[in-house]
């Protein structure tokens, strides 16, 4: 049977220098488009490789604007209880009024003329809202401050109506979700109590920062976070019953919070097995003695021997 040859092409170095330069030329032009900034711009073409025929170097490094914008778990921090706020009404109030010692708060750090993030993590908020069985404003609440000092009453206002009017009318009440604005002396003191790092881009005006829930006690005790824009119903609520600190569920609730655990490396609560199996011995022991019990009072009061049965009243011998 014949061979087949396999026919090959090979470029020259000229046609090699140029299919270079037009790939470097396709990635830095779709890294503009991706960050039109200007300092967002992540790839690097390398001008004297280019002349020598070299391959072409990106830079992966993180843009400066962002390396520091993340958050620092904070567990067990206390928020200040007399920050002054500016509410969606244009009330001024502290913190004390959504910390009472009374239930559960979702703190949010957001601000209205956000572009993209804060968009998709406040829908994503009205989601599971909607599908959690816990009641908003009588459960728990949520306090969601704007970290744009300049923001007006207005603008906020506008904000609070566009998210909570996504949620059933029982939960819409003052006492469910809060929109305020802050100065900004409150702004900075909430961010570094919640571990918030964002940084102002000058040129656009706009906020670098991430996607957070904090989850805080009554008493205004963090005790966890959400950091993904996404956030689960089962898992929102177990935070809330674990913020509530007892106040808050049935006793069926707080049972099932015992079983499980939180895994700070998948950012989630996860079935604890140990907790599982010495609820599970428990359980099956107290239903051995449940069936048991009756067993054994009868026994108690049964006659032991034949002695007693023949002094027993009425036997005869």
């Amino acid at each position: 049977m014949p061979q087949t040859k396999r026919s090959t092409t090979r470029l020259s170095p000229g046609h090699s220098v140029v299919l270079r330069l037009v790939a470097g030329l396709a990635i830095g032009l779709f890294q503009i488009s991706l960050f039109p900034s200007g300092g967002a711009f992540v790839g690097s073409l390398q001008a004297q490789g280019l002349q020598d025929g070299a391959d072409v170097e990106l830079n992966d490094e993180s843009p400066k604007e962002v390396e520091d914008v993340t958050v620092v778990q904070n567990l067990g921090g206390k928020i200040p209880l007399n920050l002054p706020l500016k509410d969606w009404m244009g009330r001024d109030v502290k913190t004390a009024r959504y910390f009472d010692g009374k239930k559960p708060t979702i703190v949010t750090l957001n601000y209205s003329d956000c572009p993209v993030l804060c968009s998709v993590q406040l829908n994503q908020l009205t989601e599971s809202l909607r599908a959690l069985d816990l009641e908003l404003g009588k459960d728990f609440r949520i306090l969601t401050v704007s970290i744009n000092a300049k923001e007006s009453t207005e603008r906020v206002r506008e904000t609070r109506e566009k998210y909570v009017g996504q949620l059933e009318t029982a939960f819409r009440g003052e006492e469910g979700w809060a929109f305020c604005t802050a100065p900004q002396s409150t702004i900075n003191t909430l961010a570094e109590t919640l571990g918030f790092k964002y940084t102002l881009d000058k040129l656009t005006g706009q906020y670098y920062h991430p996607a957070m829930l904090a989850f805080v006690s009554p008493d205004g005790v963090i005790t966890r976070y959400s950091l993904d824009v996404a956030f689960p119903p089962d898992q929102m609520r177990l935070s809330i019953l674990e913020s509530g600190e007892g106040k808050v569920g049935s006793p069926v609730d707080l049972f099932i919070l015992r079983c499980f655990s939180y895994d700070p490396d998948r950012n989630s609560y996860v079935l604890g097995a140990w907790r599982l199996m010495r609820f599970g011995g428990a359980a099956t022991i107290g239903l051995m003695l449940a069936v048991l019990a009756p067993y054994w009072i009868g026994r108690k009061r049964a006659p032991n021997t034949v002695a007693d049965l023949e002094t027993a009243p009425g036997v005869e011998k």
